[in-house]
């Protein structure tokens, strides 16, 4: 059990995980409960986890010199703020689908460094742990404060940047980018040589399991193999014998997919 007091702030939180419940006290007295099996459930992030960072900190939109950015602020905290600043009622919809339901939770928040920030009209003062929904997966993730710091303050992403994939879906895109990189740069070659031919060919097979290319480009894939000479070694590799094993299989998989349309 960890616990800690402010006895100027009023403040004192107690983070217990006895009988598989989290007891969170905050200010006067005031407390909430995370059940475990909740976050248990969330994508993991390498560095920071599946759980939310506790601070204490739990500054609300309606304080004082807090501005929390749009990605931690609902429909219903926007329109309370902007619709002052317009004669008409605010009917806009600002929040995109896939933070529509970004849910801030509360006492992780960390104050954000203003002079670290990229310029802006309204600076976010204070990053909380969000809940958040893979738009690729639909699995569940937080986009922790601390990565929020370290994407706008040290990468100078700009403060309307968002997260909208778990760190696996991250890493699929990543990937999903450099075998278009490789397969581009290849195109323009003249005269491949053999390990390129097989590494242009093994970059259009991943981009077609990956759902980039049609099955289609997997002729593609089949000439870029067929270019290489019977005699060479690459062949003997095994790389390049898997690479033969994937396109059947790919192809294989589309052929039922058509004799069972269902």
């Amino acid at each position: 059990m960890i616990g800690c007091c402010d006895i100027f702030g009023f403040y004192g939180f107690i983070l217990s995980h006895e009988k598989g419940v989290v007891f969170l006290f905050g200010r006067f007295g005031n407390f909430m409960t995370h059940e475990p099996d909740k976050y248990a459930e969330f994508a993991d992030h390498p560095r920071y986890g599946s759980w939310p960072n506790v601070t204490g900190l739990n500054p609300q939109p309606t304080d004082r010199g807090v501005d929390l950015g749009s990605n931690a602020s609902s429909n219903e905290e926007l329109r309370e703020r902007l619709e002052p600043l317009f004669e008409d009622k605010w009917v806009y919809d600002y929040l995109s689908a896939n933070i529509r339901h970004s849910k801030r939770i509360p006492n992780t928040a960390i104050k954000a460094d203003l002079s670290q920030q990229p310029r802006a009209v309204i600076p976010v003062t204070h990053y909380f742990d969000l809940e958040r929904q893979c738009r690729d997966c639909d699995q569940k993730f937080i986009f922790f404060a601390e990565e929020q710091k370290h994407w706008y303050e040290q990468l100078g992403f700009g403060l309307d940047s968002d997260c909208v994939r778990c760190v696996p879906c991250r890493k699929q895109q990543q990937g999903t980018a450099a075998q278009r990189e490789i397969y581009e740069s290849l195109f323009h070659v003249p005269d491949k040589t053999e390990t390129q031919l097989l590494e242009m060919a093994e970059a259009c097979l991943s981009l077609v399991e990956q759902n980039v290319f049609t099955t289609r480009q997997t002729e593609r894939v089949r000439m870029l193999l067929n270019l290489i000479p019977e005699d060479a070694d690459v062949r003997l590799e095994s790389g390049f014998v898997d690479l033969v094993k994937r396109v059947v299989a790919v192809e294989n998989l589309e052929q039922e997919k058509k004799d069972d349309p269902s």
